[in-house]
């Protein structure tokens, strides 16, 4: 048995010891957006926070609209790229993990800025657009994040680091001046903030407590990781994922008319390359070396052959594919027309009990009813 080394026992010691975890701490202390000679009463902070929630959010289909308390429902649909953690396996396929590039050079990339409410669409870029998410004037508030974002048991933690993310994301985006007016103009931050108040926060979200630098990418969500991500690599992560009939990421194709001018495009670009080989073909036929090579005559033959067949099978692809996409977006529509039809009914029966036995022969709650049925088309 070989002696033990001062190296050996000194890591074993550090493999035994006990270090206690750090709790999370805010990433920065001061509100952007309010200022110092001007501070907001209890009552009016928490009414000016519940104003900087949006007025209803999804969960499925269904519309719900935000109670006074902001709810961690509403929270995580407004932070939690949750389709892209999905696909964490994949993402290196669509993107560096490397921070955004400002907003201004997004301009020079030829990319025009457009403004989307969905955090999973937040830097995805495609078609000569990128999509980016403004912040929530919540985000910039210490208070929130110490009511909402921070826990010390940890079970808030993805939502912090979401948060983290997402706001390390825009330190990238706006580095200069030009890139905070863009974001201005574009409607990305919110109206009160000014440049210096921005230069501040920036400087407080780098610098733990104004000296030491903290190492904030290691406590983000695993999406901000990567900066910007490429449009068409994700839908075709979820066409393999999900089979061909999938919708993708996001539609790139809006209408039957857009996605038959897309294929038209790509057959006719392709039909345009095989005329420049055959008329090269023809012109190598016509010389007496490459007229008496029987692999030549055997190559023009049978590429002669497939320009024929080539473009006449792409056109049939092309068709079938119209024919089956239409047919499974007809058969989803009534599923979900039927599905959706049957849960309005549910409900309607609810209403009609509970106003039944809430107050019996009422004749306006009858009439209320009926009109409801009837706007609901059961």
């Amino acid at each position: 048995m070989r002696p033990q080394t001062p190296d050996d026992v000194l890591k074993h010691q550090l493999q035994t010891l006990q270090v206690p975890p750090t709790p999370p701490s805010l990433p920065f202390t001061t509100n952007a957006l309010l200022r110092d000679d001007s501070p907001l009463s209890p009552t009016d902070h928490n009414q000016d926070l519940h104003d900087q929630f949006p007025a209803s959010f999804r969960i499925g289909e269904d519309l719900h609209a935000p109670h006074g308390i902001p709810s961690f429902d509403l929270i995580e649909c407004e932070l939690s790229p949750t389709r892209l953690h999905q696909r964490i396996r994949f993402l290196w396929l669509a993107g560096r993990p490397v921070p955004p590039r400002p907003l201004h050079h997004q301009l020079l990339l030829g990319r025009d800025i457009f403004v989307s409410e969905r955090i999973d669409l937040h830097l995805v870029w495609g078609g000569g657009r990128i999509f980016i998410k403004p912040i929530p004037r919540y985000l910039l508030n210490p208070d929130f994040w110490e009511k909402y974002l921070l826990s010390p048991d940890g079970s808030r933690t993805h939502l912090r680091q979401c948060a983290m993310g997402f706001l390390l994301s825009y330190v990238a985006l706006i580095t200069y001046e030009s890139d905070f007016r863009l974001a201005a103009e574009k409607g990305l931050i919110p109206r009160q903030l000014s440049w210096s108040r921005w230069r501040r926060f920036v400087r407080e979200m780098l610098h733990a407590q104004g000296s030491k630098e903290q190492h904030l990418w290691g406590d983000v969500a695993e999406r901000f990781i990567y900066g910007e991500l490429r449009l068409n690599r994700l839908n075709l992560i979820e066409v393999v994922l999900r089979g061909p009939l999938s919708r993708g990421f996001l539609a790139t194709w809006t209408s039957f008319g857009s996605f038959y001018q897309y294929s038209s495009a790509a057959i006719i670009a392709g039909t345009a390359y095989i005329l420049l080989i055959l008329s090269a073909m023809q012109v190598g036929l016509g010389t007496t070396k490459l007229a008496d090579d029987d692999v030549f005559q055997a190559a023009s033959y049978g590429f002669t052959v497939f320009s024929i067949l080539g473009p006449l099978g792409a056109v049939m692809v092309v068709v079938l594919a119209f024919v089956v996409a239409l047919l499974y977006n007809m058969i989803r529509t009534k599923s979900f027309e039927a599905k959706r039809s049957a849960q309005l009914a549910y409900e309607q029966d609810s209403i009609r009990t509970a106003e039944e036995i809430g107050a019996p022969g009422s004749g306006s709650n009858n009439c209320t009813i009926k009109v409801q049925v009837q706007c609901c088309g059961l």
